[in-house]
């Protein structure tokens, strides 16, 4: 035996042939459960898939000998396809025949080298990101649901058949069972309805007399454990999913928000292995999809060590389904930032799914984290769906991967907006040298409303004087930004201009435009109803306006439980005031370069957008134009998201600024 153990590669063959039997068997369990015909074999098998389940988590993470698990969760599928045969599935037989090869082929491939077991150390809370924790503990056992048999079938004698041998014997006699059942289907008798059950009634004692009444038992340590795993698990999906800073807030302030995350995560798992049991059920449990839970979910499971862990995050994915948009999000979001080294496999086999949902997310999370490879790159190149191909666009441009110009090309051309609009975002983080052009031909076309502010960030001195004169010809909020952010001081008559006028959104964007060039500083207070910052969780379906039309709210509250109405938000936005803006462009405009472009009160480069990137309290939408903004600007790349942990955003800033220390400005 070696001295040493060698650590366990998580992209080894032998791993990868596990994670394939391990995404084959969760597709039959699906089904089961899915399954709308009962059969008494079905629950059998359920059970069956569940112990062979967690014999591979045994040989995922070391908690038994490996080979030896592997050994055991064969076994245990061999029976599961028994069972399966009986009820007349021959093509989930089929499935885990497929399975049944891939773990023979990860016991062969298993190395010689013993590998390490699971790592246990102790607990050490996370500072500014979450730490990966490792317990001693039992791997965590799926629990799928099969569908209910009829009492009066269930005690129907079995059929007799001969013992199985091969999976071709069980395809046979899962035909027979198929042609069997149907015949029974045509001959069944509805069962009688059962009697309404009696419930006890308890009865009333009444209080014990005087004013002192007896304190309640002191708690077991399970209910302690139950209920603080429960308030941290709710916490962690409620700072997950509105950690987000709102219109105005800084940035850097929701790293307290996010330290709050993450001693809830430290929590859970200082809680033990009881509390993080609990995590699958209470996602499971929910009556409907609930982002806060799903999130709370995957984020856990991936900042526990164990491929067991992210295994539960991926069942309560496939709950939901991973084709709802919030249910995506969520589980994305948490992905971004789990630290668990088994992330990369649980989205490959993502990847490898058939659905459009599965493929979407994978491909999102990889190219986020830099993790996409050369071969996937080239692939998505080529990519059919056209949601699948948007994602990739930025990863392939970042990158700066050969087929870049293919994909681009086919992306220009295509038939969807949102590939359209990121293959311009692909262009401006590749610093393509017709980028421009492409923004330019987008804004003069069918996408002219997404392309004029993406046409802005990579102006040249022309396309900035373009953009100013297809202002003055339609003054749209968007073609108003556009002008605010390429930044030709010629305009701001024109946009003082705009001020008077009647449109609410107009005057908006004038002002945010002003400020954006000038950095006059010109600013004014505004309520704002209550929770109109907030994205409303239940859309109105009738948003317009009536005479004594009841509120949304107010319909559907029960009348003892109603909230109150809230006091008003207070924000402080660009004045609107074309009073203000004329004194100020009077007082000041003789220092401006009227054939210069500004921004911020400066002439514009790299630095501004750096300025503007670190210390402003922008929107995530303006701080990503702003990392593209800087990418075409310097030639250069620095992954840059909003999304990532403060921490993480503040070590991106770092890297832009040595690029923009060493750009030259002529």
């Amino acid at each position: 035996m070696a001295d040493e153990l060698a650590v366990l590669d998580v992209q080894a063959p032998w791993v990868q042939h596990l994670e394939r039997a391990h995404s084959l068997l969760h597709v039959v369990a699906r089904f089961i459960e899915e399954e709308s015909e009962p059969s008494a074999h079905l629950a059998p098998a359920a059970r069956k898939l569940e112990s062979g389940l967690s014999a591979m988590y045994d040989a995922f993470d070391g908690r038994a000998d490996r080979v030896t698990a592997i050994g055991v969760a064969h076994g245990r599928i061999w029976e599961a396809a028994i069972f399966l045969a009986r009820a007349g599935l021959s093509r989930e037989v089929t499935s885990l025949r497929d399975a049944c090869v891939e773990l023979v082929a990860a016991e062969e491939r298993f190395p010689r080298v013993p590998l390490a077991g699971p790592r246990v150390a102790p607990l050490c809370a996370g500072t500014d990101r979450p730490p990966l924790h490792a317990l001693e503990r039992a791997s965590l056992a799926p629990s799928f649901r099969a569908p209910e048999v009829p009492a009066a079938e269930s005690e129907e004698p079995a059929l007799a058949l001969p013992e199985p041998r091969t999976f071709e014997e069980l395809r046979a006699t899962a035909e027979a069972m198929r042609r069997l059942a149907k015949e029974k289907v045509k001959t069944r008798v509805a069962p009688p309805k059962r009697a309404a059950r009696q419930e006890a009634v308890a009865t009333d004692e009444g209080a014990p007399p005087g004013f002192a009444f007896a304190p309640e038992g002191a708690i077991s340590e399970e209910t302690f454990v139950h209920r603080w795993a429960r308030t941290c698990f709710e916490e962690i999906g409620m700072l997950g999913v509105q950690r987000a800073p709102l219109r105005g807030d800084d940035w850097r302030a929701c790293q307290s928000l996010e330290l709050r995350m993450i001693a809830g995560i430290d929590a859970v798992a200082a809680l033990g292995p009881k509390a993080i049991a609990y995590l699958e059920p209470w996602a499971m449990d929910a009556p409907a999809a609930d982002p806060m839970r799903i999130f709370a979910a995957a984020m856990v499971g991936g900042c526990l060590e164990g491929r067991d862990a992210l295994a539960c995050a991926e069942r309560v994915l496939h709950r939901f389904g991973p084709g709802d948009p919030a249910v995506a999000e969520a589980f994305a979001s948490a992905m971004k930032l789990a630290p668990n080294p088994f992330v990369p496999n649980v989205l490959r086999a993502l990847y490898r799914s058939h659905e459009r949902g599965c493929r979407a997310i994978a491909v999102e999370v990889l190219g986020h984290r830099g993790w996409l490879t050369a071969t996937e790159m080239e692939e998505l190149c080529a990519e059919e769906d056209a949601r699948v191909f948007a994602l990739a666009l930025p990863a392939i441009a970042a990158s700066k991967h050969p087929g870049l110009e293919r994909a681009l090309g086919r992306a220009l051309v295509h038939e969807d907006p949102d590939v359209q609009a990121a293959a311009l975002d692909a262009m401006a983080i590749a610093a393509h040298p017709r980028a421009a052009a492409a923004a330019r031909a987008a804004a003069e076309g069918a996408l002219w409303e997404r392309a004029l502010v993406r046409l802005a960030i990579v102006a040249k001195e022309g396309d900035a004087s373009w953009l100013l004169e297809r202002m003055r010809r339609s003054p749209t909020p968007s073609a108003i930004e556009a002008v605010g952010w390429a930044g030709l001081v010629e305009a701001v008559p024109a946009l003082i201009e705009q001020l008077t006028d009647d449109d609410e959104g107009v005057r908006f964007a004038a002002a945010e435009a002003l400020d954006r060039m000038l950095g006059a500083n010109l600013v004014e207070e505004i309520e704002l109803e209550p929770e109109a910052l907030e994205e409303a969780g239940v859309v109105d379906p009738n948003p317009e306006p009536a005479r004594g039309r009841v509120a949304l709210s107010e319909l559907v509250s029960d009348p003892r439980d109603r909230l109150p109405a809230g006091s008003k938000d207070t924000v402080e936005a660009p004045s609107t005031d074309p009073e203000r803006w004329q004194a100020y462009w009077a007082e000041h405009g003789a220092r401006f370069d009227r054939k210069g472009r500004y921004r911020r009160g400066q002439t514009y480069s790299p630095s501004v957008s750096l300025y503007e990137l670190d210390r402003l309290a922008l929107s995530a939408e303006d701080r990503r134009r702003l990392s593209r903004e800087l990418a075409v600007r310097t030639g250069r790349w620095v992954h840059f998201d909003p999304h990532d942990f403060v921490a993480d955003q503040v070590r991106s800033l770092q890297g832009w600024e040595k690029v923009v220390s060493g750009v030259r400005v002529s």
